[in-house]
């Protein structure tokens, strides 16, 4: 509501706005505001744009508190009456005619007569009214009905046909002629028509469009025989749905439609804004007749007139009417300007309440009306009001400045002969406000063991137990011995913060020692019990005695967690028994991102180098290729996690910790040796007994390539780790079941571009390999 008032003022602004305009009276937020700058403040707020006024009806504007401005509308101002020619398409047609002929209907050459005859001769005739006026009946010859109207043409056959006895007659029309007429003037599309006989002057217009901007509706002429025979009014078609022209059109006639000569505008607070065109010595009282009339938001005391004076200079007129709701008797002229101002004085006797209160809107203004009047109790304030500060907007004569009257709530309502108690004006605005507004930070926070850590609004006499329910409650693991609270200390501008201990299970139970009243922005912890830890939960898959997942005890090692699940099967194969903790996973993904934003950074310093000294385009291009093929490989790599450790050595995982998360799957016996890389037939191949070296293998798979480097050909165990030709001769070395033999590609060197391209090449190949040895794996896991 407040919002409404200041906009009926020039402003526009929302509420909350307008409600933060006033500030704390303590100093700690800022001081109360003069009336120049919650003006100021309004007018830098106030940039809100209104809705059209053309997209509503007169009631829709008067309910929105649009205010008309004529001057608006003048611009897209339209002609009366051009609408109902709107949708009309011009054509030459001759309609078929569905309804009654009327009695008076002259009958002519063209015309068809139908003859239903019964009794004791059943017949039915269809006859064309010849060129000489005739029609020939059977058994009657020809009779003479041209020029007749249709009533005694029917009364003139059927007291012939009741000649012959037993006999009985029907006569009506069939189809009519059509007849040409001439629409000639400023119509949309003048012509020649062909329109049915029926046709009548409004007929004609429809069919050649209407009149045009240019054309006049109100002197519209039927000529017959070079006379003119009528005029025709269009407006009395218009405005009461009356054709009053009571003429049927014949062949040859001419309408034309005039040049307009005398049109004013009406434009403002009328039912209906447009151009209007006028007869002679039209008064200003016919011409709002013709808008509709006036609107309720229409300002009669006076309407403005712009009138072009002796095509020298256009002047203003204000017609003053001297009775309210009556419009002064005026002779307009051609080309006048009308414009019916609005009413803009409202809510004359109306008081505005806003802010915390119930019932916030407008108010009748009564004499003598004071601030307890609008609220007249506590039950009319919302919670949380503030009491202290509540304002009063007001506008004073004689210039109208806005300006705030500050006053105490708490003591008008206590007592309504207090001073505080402020009488009121007409259009006063009384704002309310909540404590919110003033102590916007009235918040504590409550953390640790509870169910809804966080901020909390603080409440009155608010308290630790309180706080705990308001946030949850107490979790499982809440200690009942210790809590905290801490506390902002002021010491004039020195703030420190002060640690309180107290009792949990006591300030649940009320204790007045432990359960202490909170102070804004206390905060409270709760904290857990000794010892409490969450339950680790670690996983035991594949050839376990008891797999599933299992609770960890403290101090538990991967050799005691497996004793408790009753040990390996039979049949695990423990070479190949994968572990993989998430820590580590986390740890590779971390790595491998770190590798490649150096990767990354490496290439383009090196591609710079390159193309500084004048390499080949398209060598470095192809350098930029496969480092992007590189990332893009690193990045879809996925980290497994794996913790490399040989379960064959129970010394080596007996004492091995266990963390949250952590997985251990055991395979069955596998009797397969793979062998992947630089070789003809890449494969994996049953072990056979007593050939177990790697170059039987080797050479199973087709023996190398040429471009195979076998001086560094290495083996992936089926625990993770990796032989080299470091400590040992690769292709004479031992395998065991599902390891993995990787071939290498030969990398040359030439020059430093080729090295650092061959260098990105075989980290790619090498990658490769790696993903293959890994799935690998997974499908031995599986």
């Amino acid at each position: 509501m407040a919002q409404e008032y200041l906009k009926q003022n020039g402003y526009n602004i929302s509420n909350s706005q307008l409600q933060n305009l006033a500030k704390n009276r303590n100093g700690k937020t800022g001081t109360v505001p003069t009336a120049d700058s919650i003006k100021t403040k309004a007018d830098t707020l106030g940039s809100g744009k209104r809705e059209s006024i053309a997209e509503f009806s007169i009631y829709e504007n008067i309910i929105k508190n649009n205010i008309v401005d004529p001057d608006s509308i003048l611009k897209t101002l339209g002609i009366f009456g051009q609408d109902v020619f709107k949708n009309s398409k011009p054509t030459t047609f001759a309609p078929e005619d569905y309804f009654a002929t009327p009695a008076d209907y002259s009958v002519g050459s063209g015309d068809e007569i139908n003859i239903l005859l019964w009794g004791r001769i059943n017949e039915e005739y269809r006859l064309k009214v010849d060129r000489d006026g005739r029609i020939n009946i059977p058994h009657l010859g020809p009779i003479p009905v041209a020029g007749l109207p249709f009533s005694a043409m029917q009364k003139n056959i059927l007291d012939r046909m009741q000649s012959i006895e037993g006999v009985q007659a029907s006569i009506t029309m069939g189809e009519l002629r059509t007849i040409g007429v001439f629409i000639v003037g400023e119509v949309r599309s003048p012509g020649m028509y062909t329109v049915s006989a029926l046709s009548n002057v409004t007929n004609a217009l429809f069919a050649a469009g209407g009149p045009s901007k240019r054309g006049s509706l109100r002197d519209i002429q039927l000529k017959r025989n070079g006379n003119q025979i009528a005029t025709i009014d269009f407006y009395d078609f218009l405005l009461s749905g009356k054709d009053n022209t009571n003429l049927r059109l014949k062949s040859g006639d001419v309408i034309v439609v005039p040049i307009i000569k005398k049109m004013v505008a009406v434009a403002g607070n009328v039912r209906r804004s447009a151009l209007y065109e006028i007869k002679q010595a039209s008064s200003l009282k016919d011409v709002i007749a013709l808008a509709g009339g006036i609107t309720p938001a229409a300002w009669t005391n006076r309407v403005q007139i712009g009138r072009f004076q002796n095509h020298q200079f256009q002047t203003v007129l204000d017609i003053v009417s001297d009775k309210k709701e009556t419009i002064p008797d005026f002779e307009v002229q051609d080309g006048d300007i009308i414009k019916v101002l609005p009413v803009v004085i409202k809510d004359e006797n109306t008081v505005f309440l806003l802010g915390n209160v119930f019932r916030p809107g407008k108010y009748e203004y009564k004499k003598e009306m004071k601030v307890s009047d609008l609220v007249p109790d506590f039950q009319s304030l919302l919670p949380e009001t503030y009491f202290e500060y509540a304002v009063i907007l007001r506008q004073e004569p004689p210039n109208f400045l806005s300006r705030i009257i500050p006053f105490n709530l708490k003591k008008a309502m206590d007592d309504h002969a207090n001073a505080e108690n402020l009488p009121l004006q007409q259009r006063d605005v009384v704002m309310i406000y909540s404590r919110d507004y003033f102590e916007p930070d009235r918040t504590v926070f409550i953390g640790g063991a509870v169910t809804t850590p966080g901020k909390q609004k603080l409440l009155e006499n608010m308290k630790i137990r309180d706080l705990i329910i308001k946030a949850g409650g107490l979790l499982e693991e809440a200690s009942t011995e210790r809590g905290e609270l801490y506390r902002r200390v002021y010491n004039n501008e020195i703030v420190s913060t002060e640690k309180i201990e107290f009792n949990i299970g006591r300030a649940m139970a009320d204790d007045a020692q432990n359960n202490l009243v909170l102070k804004k922005f206390d905060m409270v912890f709760i904290r857990n019990k000794k010892g409490w830890e969450d339950e680790k939960h670690v996983q035991l898959r594949g050839e376990i005695v008891y797999p599933g997942e299992y609770v960890l005890l403290n101090g538990e090692t991967l050799g005691d967690l497996i004793n408790r699940a009753g040990g390996f099967t039979g049949d695990a194969y423990l070479p190949a028994a994968i572990l993989t903790r998430p820590s580590v996973k986390a740890l590779e993904r971390k790595r491998t991102d770190e590798y490649v934003n150096r990767l990354q950074s490496d290439a383009l310093t090196v591609s710079t180098e390159l193309m500084a000294k004048q390499e080949q385009a398209g060598d470095v291009q192809n350098m930029l290729q496969q480092q992007q093929l590189l990332m893009n490989r690193l990045r879809e790599t996925e980290s497994t996690g794996r913790v490399v450790i040989d379960m064959t050595n129970k010394e080596a995982y007996r004492h091995f910790i266990l963390e949250e998360g952590d997985s251990l799957f055991v395979p069955k016996q596998v009797g397969t040796i793979s062998v992947i890389g630089e070789v003809y037939n890449p494969a994996t191949f049953r072990l056979e007994s007593g050939m177990s070296r790697a170059k039987y293998y080797v050479e199973m798979a087709g023996g190398l390539k040429e471009n195979a480097d076998a001086k560094n050909v290495y083996i992936i165990k089926a625990n993770g780790s990796v032989i080299t030709r470091k400590n040992v001769d690769i292709m004479q070395y031992v395998l065991a079941p599902a390891d993995v033999v990787v071939v290498p590609q030969k990398i040359e060197f030439k020059n430093n571009f080729k090295i650092f391209m061959d260098s990105l090449t075989a980290i790619v190949q090498i990658s490769g390999l790696l993903l293959s040895a890994a799935t690998l794996i997974i499908a031995l896991k599986k």
